[in-house]
């Protein structure tokens, strides 16, 4: 049994799952990279460490700064569980309209958390980078949507993690755009390894006002900076009935009580899936469900 020296030391080296009632073709395999299973209970898990402890080896981030970050909840909660175990006190933003289960998480850890006006999809991101402005010294920016560690950190960690347990079969990769992190660290360690992986980007479906809980738009104003369109080969963008619908029979069907962005992945994959004469497709399960139940994800007839 391995033991590890602190909880840190647990993020990464997720399951690969195949999903056995969820492909719509059975020459077809659909495998969930279970990224739920890190400690908080997110990919995010990954970024927050390897940005902070990046920034420690930079000398950007010393003991008594204050961590600042801007997020839509999922980065918040693991810079909460890293900030507790390295001793950093942590100020977030986020939209007022985002899940209670969140906002209860982050305080526990004891962040200073700041809501935002839900008007504006980016105001958090503009409140964060106005405390920066008024006092720099005290506070590090972590800016996971400009910040080149976070593409590494799913390079480095998710994708090379895939490519392993597939022995490098993998036909499609398909995982929602929110900073764009996991995708762009997908496309880049494919392309250095030389495996044709085709990347495909979810997006919240039809028009703007379309809500899937962590997932970005193209049309909304702030573009995340390490995002790179041309890395991709495919768009899908998912209507969010077939988002709740996806994400409720990814439990029914598969055991797993994973988010939303989960089930928008997964129904991505499906479409590709009924495209393809056989392989592997690779689908990001992001986070966990439990962060939904205030949500109509768990409202019952």
């Amino acid at each position: 049994m391995t033991s590890n020296d602190n909880l840190l030391d647990a993020i990464g080296n997720t399951p690969l799952i195949r999903l056995q009632r969820s492909s719509p073709n059975p020459e077809v395999q659909i495998w969930a990279k279970l990224e739920l299973s890190n400690p908080s209970g997110s990919l995010k898990d990954r970024i927050a460490l390897h940005m902070i402890e990046e920034a420690e080896r930079r000398g950007k981030l010393r003991p008594g700064m204050t961590i600042v970050e801007a997020t839509s909840g999922n980065t918040g909660i693991a810079l909460g569980m890293v900030a507790a175990v390295k001793g950093y006190k942590l100020r977030l933003f986020m939209l007022e309209n985002k899940t209670l289960e969140r906002k209860k998480m982050l305080r526990y850890w004891g962040a200073d958390l700041v809501l935002t006006t839900k008007d504006d999809p980016d105001s958090h991101i503009w409140g964060a980078q106005a405390l920066i402005a008024e006092d720099p010294g005290s506070y590090f920016y972590i800016n996971q949507n400009e910040n080149p560690d976070n593409v590494l950190a799913h390079s480095l960690g998710t994708t090379a993690e895939i490519a392993q347990q597939l022995d490098g079969e993998i036909d499609a990769f398909v995982a929602g755009f929110g900073t764009g992190g996991t995708l762009m660290g997908a496309a880049q360690y494919f392309r250095d390894q030389g495996i044709g992986a085709r990347i495909v980007a979810v997006e919240p479906g039809g028009e703007p006002r379309a809500k899937i809980d962590g997932l970005k738009h193209s049309s909304e104003t702030y573009q995340p900076p390490i995002y790179d369109r041309n890395l991709l080969d495919t768009t899908i963008e998912v209507p969010e009935d077939a988002a709740y619908d996806t994400t409720r029979k990814i439990a029914s069907r598969e055991g797993v009580i994973a988010g939303l962005s989960s089930g928008a992945s997964l129904w991505a994959a499906q479409q590709i899936a009924s495209e393809m004469d056989s392989g592997n497709i690779v689908v990001v399960f992001g986070d966990r469900g439990e962060r939904y139940f205030s949500t109509r994800l768990f409202e019952f007839d």
